[in-house]
Protein backbone atom coordinates (compact mmCIF):
# COMPACT_ATOMS: atom_id res chain seq x y z
CA UNK A 1 0.00 0.00 0.00
CA UNK A 2 1.32 3.48 -0.95
CA UNK A 3 1.16 6.14 1.74
CA UNK A 4 -0.52 9.51 1.09
CA UNK A 5 2.79 11.29 1.71
CA UNK A 6 4.56 9.31 -1.02
CA UNK A 7 1.62 9.86 -3.37
CA UNK A 8 1.68 13.61 -2.84
CA UNK A 9 5.44 13.69 -3.34
CA UNK A 10 5.02 11.82 -6.62
CA UNK A 11 2.31 14.22 -7.78
CA UNK A 12 4.48 17.22 -6.85
CA UNK A 13 7.46 15.77 -8.69
CA UNK A 14 5.34 15.11 -11.75
CA UNK A 15 3.89 18.62 -11.68
CA UNK A 16 7.35 20.12 -11.40
CA UNK A 17 8.45 18.06 -14.35
CA UNK A 18 5.52 19.27 -16.45
CA UNK A 19 6.21 22.91 -15.56
CA UNK A 20 9.89 22.45 -16.31
CA UNK A 21 9.03 20.90 -19.64
CA UNK A 22 6.70 23.80 -20.52
CA UNK A 23 9.36 26.36 -19.63
CA UNK A 24 11.88 24.64 -21.88
CA UNK A 25 9.29 24.48 -24.65
CA UNK A 26 8.76 28.24 -24.34
CA UNK A 27 12.51 28.81 -24.49
CA UNK A 28 12.59 26.76 -27.68
CA UNK A 29 9.81 28.86 -29.20
CA UNK A 30 11.51 32.14 -28.29
CA UNK A 31 15.13 31.29 -29.07
CA UNK A 32 14.69 28.56 -31.68
CA UNK A 33 17.11 26.53 -29.56
CA UNK A 34 16.68 23.59 -27.27
CA UNK A 35 19.28 22.72 -24.61
CA UNK A 36 19.07 19.05 -25.48
CA UNK A 37 18.29 18.70 -29.15
CA UNK A 38 18.18 14.88 -29.17
CA UNK A 39 14.48 14.00 -29.67
CA UNK A 40 14.97 10.44 -28.37
CA UNK A 41 16.06 11.26 -24.83
CA UNK A 42 12.60 12.05 -23.43
CA UNK A 43 14.28 14.20 -20.78
CA UNK A 44 11.30 16.56 -20.52
CA UNK A 45 8.56 13.99 -20.05
CA UNK A 46 7.15 13.25 -16.59
CA UNK A 47 8.28 9.63 -16.93
CA UNK A 48 11.91 10.79 -16.94
CA UNK A 49 11.51 11.73 -13.26
CA UNK A 50 10.97 8.12 -12.21
CA UNK A 51 13.98 6.78 -10.33
CA UNK A 52 15.06 3.30 -11.52
CA UNK A 53 15.20 0.61 -8.87
CA UNK A 54 17.29 -1.91 -10.83
CA UNK A 55 21.06 -1.84 -10.77
CA UNK A 56 23.15 -2.02 -13.89
CA UNK A 57 24.29 -5.45 -15.03
CA UNK A 58 27.95 -6.37 -14.88
CA UNK A 59 29.79 -7.80 -17.89
CA UNK A 60 31.79 -10.83 -16.85
CA UNK A 61 33.38 -13.70 -18.77
CA UNK A 62 34.08 -16.95 -16.97
CA UNK A 63 36.87 -18.25 -19.17
CA UNK A 64 38.77 -21.45 -18.37
CA UNK A 65 42.41 -20.89 -17.49
CA UNK A 66 45.16 -23.52 -17.51
CA UNK A 67 48.22 -23.35 -15.30
CA UNK A 68 51.24 -25.06 -16.87
CA UNK A 69 54.39 -25.61 -14.78
CA UNK A 70 57.47 -23.74 -16.03
CA UNK A 71 55.25 -21.74 -18.45
CA UNK A 72 52.47 -19.98 -16.54
CA UNK A 73 48.75 -19.34 -16.99
CA UNK A 74 47.16 -19.76 -20.43
CA UNK A 75 43.65 -18.55 -21.26
CA UNK A 76 41.48 -20.92 -23.25
CA UNK A 77 39.93 -17.96 -25.19
CA UNK A 78 36.73 -19.90 -26.04
CA UNK A 79 35.07 -22.12 -23.45
CA UNK A 80 34.20 -25.66 -24.59
CA UNK A 81 30.66 -26.49 -25.57
CA UNK A 82 30.43 -29.21 -22.93
CA UNK A 83 32.40 -30.73 -20.05
CA UNK A 84 31.45 -34.23 -18.98
CA UNK A 85 32.48 -34.92 -15.38
CA UNK A 86 33.01 -38.67 -15.00
CA UNK A 87 33.28 -40.20 -11.51
CA UNK A 88 33.79 -43.92 -10.99
CA UNK A 89 34.53 -46.37 -8.18
CA UNK A 90 36.97 -49.24 -8.41
CA UNK A 91 34.86 -52.28 -7.60
CA UNK A 92 35.71 -55.74 -8.86
CA UNK A 93 32.96 -58.32 -8.88
CA UNK A 94 33.41 -62.03 -9.36
CA UNK A 95 30.74 -64.69 -9.62
CA UNK A 96 31.20 -67.60 -7.19
CA UNK A 97 29.09 -70.59 -6.15
CA UNK A 98 27.98 -68.72 -3.05
CA UNK A 99 27.10 -65.54 -4.93
CA UNK A 100 29.10 -62.51 -6.00
CA UNK A 101 32.42 -61.61 -4.41
CA UNK A 102 32.94 -57.85 -4.34
CA UNK A 103 36.23 -56.05 -3.84
CA UNK A 104 36.23 -52.31 -3.23
CA UNK A 105 39.44 -50.40 -4.02
CA UNK A 106 38.16 -46.86 -3.49
CA UNK A 107 37.50 -44.25 -6.14
CA UNK A 108 39.04 -44.16 -9.58
CA UNK A 109 40.58 -40.96 -10.93
CA UNK A 110 37.81 -38.63 -12.19
CA UNK A 111 37.96 -37.72 -15.86
CA UNK A 112 36.88 -34.54 -17.60
CA UNK A 113 35.70 -35.14 -21.17
CA UNK A 114 36.07 -31.70 -22.74
CA UNK A 115 34.67 -31.01 -26.22
CA UNK A 116 33.93 -27.96 -28.32
CA UNK A 117 35.28 -25.82 -31.13
CA UNK A 118 37.66 -22.92 -31.34
CA UNK A 119 35.03 -20.58 -32.82
CA UNK A 120 36.38 -17.44 -34.43
CA UNK A 121 39.92 -18.20 -33.20
CA UNK A 122 40.13 -20.94 -35.85
CA UNK A 123 43.34 -22.89 -36.27
CA UNK A 124 45.27 -20.48 -34.03
CA UNK A 125 42.96 -21.37 -31.16
CA UNK A 126 43.58 -25.03 -31.91
CA UNK A 127 47.32 -24.38 -31.85
CA UNK A 128 46.96 -23.09 -28.29
CA UNK A 129 45.03 -26.20 -27.21
CA UNK A 130 47.57 -28.47 -28.87
CA UNK A 131 50.43 -26.70 -27.10
CA UNK A 132 48.60 -26.98 -23.76
CA UNK A 133 48.15 -30.70 -24.40
CA UNK A 134 51.88 -31.29 -24.99
CA UNK A 135 53.13 -28.55 -22.67
CA UNK A 136 55.65 -30.83 -20.92
CA UNK A 137 57.50 -31.34 -24.22
CA UNK A 138 57.64 -27.61 -24.92
CA UNK A 139 58.64 -26.67 -21.36
CA UNK A 140 61.41 -29.26 -21.25
CA UNK A 141 63.10 -28.16 -24.47
CA UNK A 142 65.12 -25.32 -22.93
CA UNK A 143 65.89 -27.45 -19.87
CA UNK A 144 67.32 -30.18 -22.08
CA UNK A 145 69.57 -27.63 -23.81
CA UNK A 146 70.83 -26.32 -20.46
CA UNK A 147 71.44 -29.83 -19.14
CA UNK A 148 73.39 -30.71 -22.28
CA UNK A 149 75.50 -27.58 -21.90
CA UNK A 150 76.13 -28.31 -18.22
CA UNK A 151 77.25 -31.87 -19.02
CA UNK A 152 79.70 -30.68 -21.68
CA UNK A 153 81.08 -27.99 -19.39
CA UNK A 154 81.68 -30.46 -16.58
CA UNK A 155 83.25 -32.98 -18.96
CA UNK A 156 85.73 -30.38 -20.19
CA UNK A 157 86.57 -29.23 -16.67
CA UNK A 158 87.19 -32.77 -15.36
CA UNK A 159 89.20 -33.68 -18.46
CA UNK A 160 91.43 -30.64 -18.05
CA UNK A 161 91.93 -31.46 -14.39
CA UNK A 162 92.85 -35.15 -14.89
CA UNK A 163 94.89 -34.79 -18.07
CA UNK A 164 95.79 -37.70 -20.40
CA UNK A 165 94.15 -39.22 -23.44
CA UNK A 166 91.24 -40.85 -21.63
CA UNK A 167 90.51 -37.83 -19.47
CA UNK A 168 87.70 -36.66 -21.75
CA UNK A 169 85.88 -39.98 -21.56
CA UNK A 170 86.31 -40.14 -17.79
CA UNK A 171 85.04 -36.59 -17.44
CA UNK A 172 82.06 -37.33 -19.65
CA UNK A 173 81.16 -40.33 -17.48
CA UNK A 174 81.36 -38.31 -14.30
CA UNK A 175 79.28 -35.54 -15.86
CA UNK A 176 76.61 -37.98 -16.95
CA UNK A 177 76.50 -39.43 -13.42
CA UNK A 178 76.07 -36.05 -11.81
CA UNK A 179 73.67 -34.86 -14.59
CA UNK A 180 73.60 -31.17 -14.15
CA UNK A 181 76.63 -30.25 -12.11
CA UNK A 182 77.51 -26.55 -12.10
CA UNK A 183 79.25 -25.38 -15.26
CA UNK A 184 80.11 -22.11 -16.88
CA UNK A 185 76.87 -21.95 -18.91
CA UNK A 186 74.80 -24.84 -17.60
CA UNK A 187 72.36 -25.25 -14.71
CA UNK A 188 73.60 -23.98 -11.36
CA UNK A 189 73.21 -25.95 -8.16
CA UNK A 190 74.79 -29.25 -9.21
CA UNK A 191 73.36 -32.49 -7.94
CA UNK A 192 71.30 -30.57 -5.38
CA UNK A 193 69.29 -28.85 -8.11
CA UNK A 194 65.59 -29.66 -8.28
CA UNK A 195 65.47 -30.36 -12.00
CA UNK A 196 61.91 -30.77 -13.37
CA UNK A 197 61.12 -33.89 -15.34
CA UNK A 198 58.68 -34.57 -18.13
CA UNK A 199 56.41 -36.39 -15.70
CA UNK A 200 56.42 -33.61 -13.09
CA UNK A 201 55.35 -31.08 -15.72
CA UNK A 202 52.78 -33.35 -17.38
CA UNK A 203 51.17 -34.29 -14.04
CA UNK A 204 51.21 -30.73 -12.68
CA UNK A 205 48.74 -29.05 -15.06
CA UNK A 206 45.80 -27.31 -13.39
CA UNK A 207 42.45 -26.10 -14.77
CA UNK A 208 40.75 -23.09 -13.14
CA UNK A 209 37.04 -22.58 -13.78
CA UNK A 210 34.47 -20.74 -11.63
CA UNK A 211 35.78 -21.75 -8.23
CA UNK A 212 36.97 -25.25 -9.10
CA UNK A 213 40.63 -26.15 -9.56
CA UNK A 214 41.42 -29.49 -11.22
CA UNK A 215 44.95 -30.83 -11.11
CA UNK A 216 45.95 -33.71 -13.35
CA UNK A 217 47.16 -34.69 -16.80
CA UNK A 218 45.88 -35.02 -20.37
CA UNK A 219 45.17 -38.51 -21.64
CA UNK A 220 44.37 -37.74 -25.28
CA UNK A 221 43.36 -35.04 -27.75
CA UNK A 222 41.48 -35.43 -31.03
CA UNK A 223 41.01 -32.66 -33.62
CA UNK A 224 38.46 -32.52 -36.43
CA UNK A 225 38.49 -29.97 -39.25
CA UNK A 226 34.98 -29.55 -40.62
CA UNK A 227 34.22 -28.43 -44.18
CA UNK A 228 30.54 -27.82 -43.38
CA UNK A 229 31.05 -24.79 -41.15
CA UNK A 230 34.87 -24.38 -41.31
CA UNK A 231 35.14 -24.88 -37.55
CA UNK A 232 37.86 -26.75 -35.71
CA UNK A 233 36.33 -29.24 -33.28
CA UNK A 234 38.24 -30.93 -30.48
CA UNK A 235 37.79 -33.61 -27.84
CA UNK A 236 40.18 -34.10 -24.93
CA UNK A 237 40.22 -36.20 -21.77
CA UNK A 238 41.78 -34.76 -18.63
CA UNK A 239 42.44 -37.18 -15.76
CA UNK A 240 42.06 -35.51 -12.35
CA UNK A 241 44.40 -36.33 -9.49
CA UNK A 242 43.17 -33.53 -7.21
CA UNK A 243 40.19 -31.19 -6.99
CA UNK A 244 40.14 -28.03 -4.90
CA UNK A 245 37.71 -25.18 -4.34
CA UNK A 246 33.92 -24.99 -4.31
CA UNK A 247 31.50 -23.94 -7.01
CA UNK A 248 28.16 -22.24 -6.37
CA UNK A 249 25.17 -21.13 -8.41
CA UNK A 250 25.95 -18.45 -11.00
CA UNK A 251 22.71 -17.72 -12.92
CA UNK A 252 20.01 -15.36 -11.74
CA UNK A 253 17.35 -18.07 -11.94
CA UNK A 254 19.37 -20.48 -9.77
CA UNK A 255 18.00 -21.14 -6.29
CA UNK A 256 19.65 -22.51 -3.19
CA UNK A 257 19.22 -26.25 -2.69
CA UNK A 258 18.89 -25.59 1.06
CA UNK A 259 16.66 -22.51 1.16
CA UNK A 260 14.50 -23.31 -1.85
CA UNK A 261 12.74 -21.18 -4.49
CA UNK A 262 9.70 -20.08 -2.45
CA UNK A 263 9.49 -16.63 -0.86
CA UNK A 264 6.66 -17.67 1.48
CA UNK A 265 7.17 -19.10 4.92
CA UNK A 266 6.24 -22.75 5.07
CA UNK A 267 4.56 -23.41 8.44
CA UNK A 268 5.74 -27.01 8.31
CA UNK A 269 9.34 -25.81 8.23
CA UNK A 270 9.01 -23.01 10.77
CA UNK A 271 10.39 -25.18 13.54
CA UNK A 272 13.86 -25.28 11.99
CA UNK A 273 14.03 -21.59 11.12
CA UNK A 274 13.61 -22.13 7.39
CA UNK A 275 12.06 -18.95 6.00
CA UNK A 276 12.00 -19.78 2.33
CA UNK A 277 10.90 -23.39 2.29
CA UNK A 278 12.65 -26.37 0.78
CA UNK A 279 12.91 -26.84 -3.02
CA UNK A 280 9.71 -28.08 -4.62
CA UNK A 281 11.37 -31.29 -5.74
CA UNK A 282 11.87 -32.20 -2.07
CA UNK A 283 8.20 -31.76 -1.15
CA UNK A 284 6.41 -34.89 -0.02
Amino acid sequence: MVSIGKLLNSVGTTAEGIVDGLNKANNFANNQLQPNSNPNTGAYLPSSQVVPTRSDGAYKRNIIHWFIPEIGVVEMYVNPQSINYQYRKLINKEKTKNGYSLQYFGEDLPTLAISGNTGSSGIEGMNVLYEIYRAEQIAFDHMAVQLYAATNDLSSEVGSFLGGGNAGAIGSGIADALFGQTGTTGLAGGINSNIPTLASIAFGIEMYYMGWVYRGYFENLSITESADNFLWNYNMNFAVTQRRGYRGNYFAHHRSANSGPSNNVDPADSYNGNQLGVPLSFKG
